[in-house]
């Protein structure tokens, strides 16, 4: 089996990601009643994504592995009516996408050589940025009932690929209206994440651009260092 290096390893994230969002769509659609399978789905996609850690960096994969065990056991408490764990499942899965999302960011921008991995990476960010937010708004769905218009107050599994959608198009800036924050805190986690989206596509391409072109500079200098390297030598001969 191919060992996961620093070359290859944002496609695990990108699969996960994807799998995540596709899956919760179709169960949102086609099985009213399969919401808390979402759970499950959201727990494995995530495990998953550990696979793009390098096995090196320890520290991360076994705080990632922590907060995942921690999700599945509050989240397996949400299968009984009786218990309500949601304000620890939550926390727990989110900072579980923030550490992610800084350790790929980390990675993505703090580099000068721009590869195909590199733009997995920045495109994995911008989803871990959308699907974060979605976990911040569940959360205040769950502190403030009445947080949003066009989201009731439902288990959170049930509102979950709402929060999504409306995270995505607010990350976007598209702002359909269909969902819109109805109290102070949310409106400005909402405005947050608008000057994010907006941001991060702005100072990600700049980035990118700029590495990209230095490293062009810099492919070209040495083609042009062999040739008269080259040159050199024939002339001695």
């Amino acid at each position: 089996m191919k060992r996961v290096s620093k070359d290859d390893n944002f496609y695990f994230l990108l699969v996960a990601l994807l799998a995540l969002l596709f899956c919760s769509a179709v169960v949102q659609q086609l099985d009213i009643g399969g919401q808390k399978s979402v759970l499950a789905l959201t727990i494995m996609c995530l495990a998953v994504s550990i696979m793009g850690v390098n096995r090196q960096q320890t520290l991360y994969r076994s705080w990632y592995g922590l907060l995942l065990v921690l999700a599945s056991i509050s989240g397996a408490f949400s299968f009984l009516d009786q218990f309500d764990l949601a304000l620890v499942t939550l926390p727990a899965l989110l900072f579980f996408l923030l550490s992610h999302t800084y350790n790929a960011l980390k990675q993505v921008m703090l580099t000068d050589y721009v590869s195909k991995n590199q733009i997995v990476g920045s495109i994995c960010v911008y989803l871990l940025l959308g699907v974060s937010w979605a976990f911040i708004y569940l959360i205040q769905l769950e502190l403030f009932p009445n947080a949003f218009n066009g989201m009731e107050k439902k288990p959170w599994l049930d509102n979950m690929f709402e929060a999504i959608y409306f995270s995505f198009i607010t990350l976007t800036t598209v702002g359909y209206g269909d969902i819109s924050p109805a109290l102070p805190i949310p409106r400005f986690f909402v405005f947050l994440e608008s000057i994010l989206g907006s941001f991060y596509l702005a100072i990600m391409v700049a980035s990118l651009v700029s590495s990209r072109l230095n490293q062009s500079d810099q492919s070209r200098d040495v083609i042009v260092e062999q040739n008269n390297d080259e040159v050199e030598k024939n002339r001695d001969r």
